[in-house]
């Protein structure tokens, strides 16, 4: 396989990706961790360099505007790539400059699971399902219009996902007061549970957690099998990344056997 195909193929298997550990702010592909936040996201206070400053002294430096503040974002969950700088940068690099908060959050009743559905780029990605108990450590991204607008656009394509606000939680956001409501995606096709049960990320950290953990390459190796699709599992892969049509079937033949995200204070607003 060439150097560029098992990049695709490792593209996959990495999901969700890589993220600090930390909560950041987000500038134009650079995640910048957050000391302290307010309303003007200018005066929040960011590290660089081992030194803490205000965020509207490097803004400036990139002739960057200021950001619209705190009180004029919509807070969304960020449970799988979306909490990922290098995801982040691939989805906002497209649209121009963006500057948003990326707080850590734990959301406790629920669970971060693998959705019915492949990505473009060959992954099971993720969802929630309710889980009395457990304690997801997640991330919530704050973001203007525009940046909203945008993410719309990268999660609504084939209509994967639904969003609206999820009511009457518990959310532990870092930097900020603890939320009883806040908007999230839920994947639109529910997720996937080959054993009867939802399969959790086992990159995401939780506790009390009820389902059984599995990695990206084991969610894969899942699918493949109960789609009953015989060969290694690169090439599983490669075959979703190369063609849409392969993906969209599918994912129509895992939408047919998948559980639907069930919670009675989820209104979606948006497809």
């Amino acid at each position: 396989m060439s150097a560029a195909r098992n990049a695709l193929v490792e593209t996959a298997k990495r999901y969700p990706f890589p993220r600090p550990g930390y909560s950041f702010l987000y500038v134009d592909g650079e995640a910048l961790r957050l000391n302290a936040l307010g309303d003007a996201l200018e005066e929040a206070e960011v590290e660089i360099d081992g030194q803490t400053v205000p965020a509207g002294t490097l803004l400036r430096q990139q002739g960057l505007a200021a950001p619209a503040p705190l009180s004029r974002r919509t807070p969304v969950l960020a449970y799988g790539a979306n909490a990922a700088p290098e995801r982040l940068q691939r989805k906002f690099a497209p649209v121009g400059p963006a500057v948003f908060p990326v707080l850590q959050a734990k959301l406790h009743g629920f669970d971060v699971v693998h959705a019915a559905h492949i990505s473009s780029y060959g992954a099971v990605p993720a969802t929630l399902a309710p889980s009395p108990g457990t304690v997801c450590d997640i991330a919530i991204t704050c973001l203007d219009d525009r940046e909203l607008a945008r993410m719309h656009e990268t999660e609504f394509r084939r209509h994967t996902y639904r969003f609206g606000p999820l009511r009457n939680i518990r959310l532990e956001p870092d930097l900020l007061p603890p939320m009883e409501t806040v908007s999230t995606y839920v994947g639109g096709f529910g997720h996937i549970g080959p054993e009867g049960a939802p399969l959790a990320l086992a990159a995401i950290r939780a506790e009390g957690r009820r389902f059984r953990t599995c990695s990206q390459t084991e969610a894969l190796r899942a699918i493949q099998a109960m789609l009953g699709v015989p060969g290694p599992l690169d090439e599983f892969i490669l075959e979703a990344v190369d063609d849409e049509a392969v993906r969209r079937e599918r994912t129509a033949r895992l939408r047919a056997q998948a559980q639907p995200f069930s919670y009675q204070n989820f209104s979606p607003t948006a497809e």
